[in-house]
């Protein structure tokens, strides 16, 4: 099925214009860039509301955006140094939630054996000569408790060791290389655009003095950058996410261009 007079397959009508198309926010006041003419984006609103908006009038080149975009997704996010800070930022905030995750488990354990020490309480009593009805209540009661304790726990099993491959830096920079290749044809473009773009939080353009052009900073969505350092493919129906994506939505890479 297709758009009405075109080739566009119906479900490519929403797709980004561009590959990096509402991820671009101004470094002034926050508000997004978009196309200002055919080759070029800008912060409309500047530009439509004037300088007492924003002072942001600067534009940039889709050329040049997506050239120092791939660029900063090859070279810059996950370089050497970068890496190393971010292992050493994972392994601390894994700590803190794992230490926070076994001390919320122990508690469920300890909950879970009382519980069933009181049930048994109330077992012996009966074979002791009390009767049921006097206890069932309280008997029905603990065992909705174990069970629910029991289920809380399965939910959330014991974390388990993460370790990151001294060489992941260099897989990450050999499948982005792999994905921009792809964007030169015509089989694997929109995947590939998909992909790239799903490594991007945002992008932050601030004017620089006095030359009046864009600095321009990448957020790396840094989840979607390690499932691809690591091999994990994390749209639905593909792979299962590894406990190490799980587990670092808080963190982010920054690369300045």
């Amino acid at each position: 099925m297709k758009v009405k007079n075109t080739n566009t397959p119906i479900w490519d009508r929403r797709r980004p214009k561009t590959p990096f198309s509402g991820l671009m926010t101004c470094g002034q006041c926050g508000g997004g860039f978009s196309k200002v003419n055919k080759h070029s984006f800008g912060y409309s609103t500047a530009r439509n509301k004037g300088k007492a908006c924003c002072t942001n009038m600067a534009m940039i080149s889709q050329e040049e955006l997506e050239r120092l975009v791939l660029a900063a997704l090859q070279n810059n996010l996950m370089d050497q140094d970068a890496l190393e800070m971010f292992c050493a930022e994972f392994a601390k905030e894994r700590n803190r939630l794992q230490a926070s995750a076994s001390q919320n488990r122990n508690a469920l354990s300890k909950e879970l054996t009382t519980v069933k020490a009181d049930h048994a309480k109330l077992v012996d009593a009966i074979l002791a000569g009390i009767p049921a009805d006097q206890v069932k209540d309280r008997m029905l009661a603990f065992d909705a408790h174990r069970i629910e304790l029991e289920a809380q726990l399965e939910r959330d099993p014991a974390p388990s060791p993460i370790r990151i491959h001294p060489k992941m830096a260099e897989t990450y920079r050999d499948k982005i290389s792999d994905l921009i290749s792809q964007l030169q044809e015509p089989d694997g473009m929109l995947e590939a655009k998909d992909a790239l773009r799903g490594l991007v939080d945002s992008i932050v353009l601030t004017p620089t003095e006095p030359e009046s052009k864009l600095s321009v900073h990448l957020h790396g969505a840094l989840a979607e950058l390690l499932s691809l350092s690591l091999g994990v493919k994390r749209k639905e129906g593909l792979s299962d996410k590894t406990q190490a994506v799980d587990t670092i939505e808080e963190l982010m890479l920054v690369a300045g261009l």
